[in-house]
């Protein structure tokens, strides 16, 4: 059976069944409530016979109302009220009237009249009398503070119940009326769910369900859903071991356990964010796109995230960058011995020896110092092999690239990695060169040390500085002051050092300083 058919007979049922209810008991209220509006009545009804005029005249035996006399009027109140028999007896319970002439002067019938003989009460008795099953009122008759007689004023049962039914069909109109606007209500609802859940069948939703599960399950990206208060709703297995989410973690805000986010940003602007690369932790980066949960309507409900672990492949593009690095570096470095050759030839030439000898000594020196400062100062391999190729990238340049004899660079802070720290020196010294004269005046200074509760680098270079223009905003994302690059440097340089809890600083004093330092 299909879902909207289901829908449509469970309203209707529940509708039948509680309409069936509610109609069952109004019955049985109503014919309660009749029973005691007919009652009080007849009561009244039964009252005032013994109250009338030719009742107690009939009693009083003075010959002036005779029993035909005294019939035809109780016959003749019977045919205004809605009563079957109204019956007038003595003492001794002999009929004194009744609708069947032939039975005036018998015994009254039905056993329930000894109350109204000997105690002189008025109530209601059901009882069968010689019309069938029916309702009594009993009344007394007095005269003179003496009882003399009582009145029966009856309802046959089934004239009742005739009344009952005739005033419960003037509901069923609106009962009727009630299942009909109930059942267009239940094939409504079925088809506002059914055009809701897309058409589907639940054998289908839960297929389509089940495939969707094991689709985020089985993929090799991270995979979150937020609401549009940046809580988790959901995430696949892969986003529970890049972050370490469990269970318990639905309902808990996504910067609990990814840094940087640009939530706030899409949420606000509805937006699409693609290869933000940002930290989760000391040592893992994830690469993430934030693309905005839209219902029919354009409505935005939610935030859906899905990233890459970065930390593999960044440790890989490290090697084949330190590959690069090492060429670069070897190019540079035979570039330059050419031009040192040529310098001993022309010295040769000039027949300098002398000269020819100190240029090859001072070059010896230069390169033995560097090494040496690089090589027992600097444990870190990637930062010494970074220093090593900018070094040699100066040279070529005809930059004068200085290492301080005091750098030291033996442990890592806790919260930043040997990649990151290369990605901040690898920034500043390329702005450095960009920034410096390449006509042999230009000169970068460089000094990395540990004290013994941070890391401190220090770069400085004779330049022109930051541009008043751009000071202010440096570390913004697209900010830069050269021609044809997009400005990501000092703004992936700043979030290292925010995300390690450390501080970035520089000044502008014939060239530019920067102070960076990172506790430990």
């Amino acid at each position: 059976m299909k879902l909207r058919q289901k829908i449509t007979y469970f309203v209707v049922g529940i509708l039948l069944l509680s309409v069936g209810s509610i109609t069952i008991l109004s019955f049985y209220q109503m014919k309660d409530l009749l029973k005691t509006q007919i009652s009080k009545g007849m009561l009244d009804l039964a009252g005032s016979i013994a109250e009338n005029f030719v009742v107690r005249e009939y009693f009083s035996k003075n010959g002036e109302v005779s029993n035909n006399m005294l019939n035809n009027e109780m016959e003749n109140i019977r045919s205004k009220v809605n009563v079957q028999f109204i019956v007038v007896m003595d003492m001794n319970g002999i009929r004194q009237s009744h609708p069947q002439k032939e039975k005036i002067g018998k015994k009254f019938e039905g056993g329930d009249e000894q109350r109204v003989l000997k105690r002189g009460e008025e109530y209601i008795s059901v009882s069968t009398g010689s019309l069938g099953p029916s309702f009594r009122a009993f009344a007394p008759i007095f005269v003179d503070n003496k009882q003399i007689g009582a009145v029966c004023v009856g309802v046959l049962k089934g004239n009742f119940n005739h009344d009952v039914y005739a005033k419960m069909e003037k509901f069923i109109p609106f009962i009727a009326l009630g299942l009909i606007l109930g059942t267009i209500g239940a094939i409504l609802i079925s088809y506002n769910i059914k055009q809701t859940i897309l058409g589907l069948e639940p054998e289908e939703i839960a297929l389509i369900l089940k495939q969707k599960e094991t689709v985020l399950e089985t993929i090799k990206e991270g995979i979150i859903s937020l609401d549009t208060k940046g809580r988790i709703t959901l995430f696949n297995k892969e986003a529970a071991e890049i972050l370490e989410l469990q269970d318990k973690d639905i309902g808990t805000h996504i910067s609990e356990f990814v840094y940087g986010t640009r939530i706030d940003y899409v949420l606000q602007s509805g937006e699409t964010i693609e290869n933000l690369e940002v930290k989760v932790k000391p040592g893992v980066s994830i690469i993430s796109k934030y693309a905005p949960l839209k219902n029919e309507k354009g409505q935005l409900i939610g935030l859906l995230i899905n990233f890459r672990n970065m930390t593999e492949i960044k440790k890989l593009a490290e090697e084949l960058t330190g590959i690069k690095k090492v060429t670069w570096s070897l190019r540079a470095q035979n570039h330059e011995f050419m031009n040192k050759l040529h310098t001993i030839s022309g010295l040769i030439q000039l027949e300098e020896y002398d000269e020819a000898l100190k240029f090859i000594n001072n070059v010896a020196n230069e390169k033995k110092n560097i090494s040496t400062i690089i090589t027992k100062s600097i444990k870190d391999i990637s930062v010494a092999a970074l220093l090593l190729a900018k070094y040699s990238k100066s040279e070529e340049s005809r930059v004068k690239f200085i290492i301080d004899e005091e750098s030291t660079l033996k442990r890592l802070p806790k919260y930043l990695t040997s990649e990151e720290l290369v990605s901040i020196l690898g920034n500043l010294i390329e702005n450095s060169l960009d920034e410096v004269k390449n006509d042999g005046s230009g000169e970068i200074y460089l000094k990395i040390y540990e004290q013994s509760d941070s890391l401190k680098v220090i770069l400085r270079d004779n330049g022109p500085g930051i541009r008043n223009d751009i000071r202010d905003k440096i570390y913004n994302m697209g900010v830069t002051s050269k021609d044809g690059q997009r400005g990501y440097g000092m703004y992936l340089v700043k979030n290292i050092i925010d995300e390690a809890k450390g501080t970035i600083d520089f000044k502008i004093d014939n060239g530019t300083t920067w102070d960076i330092c990172i506790p430990m």
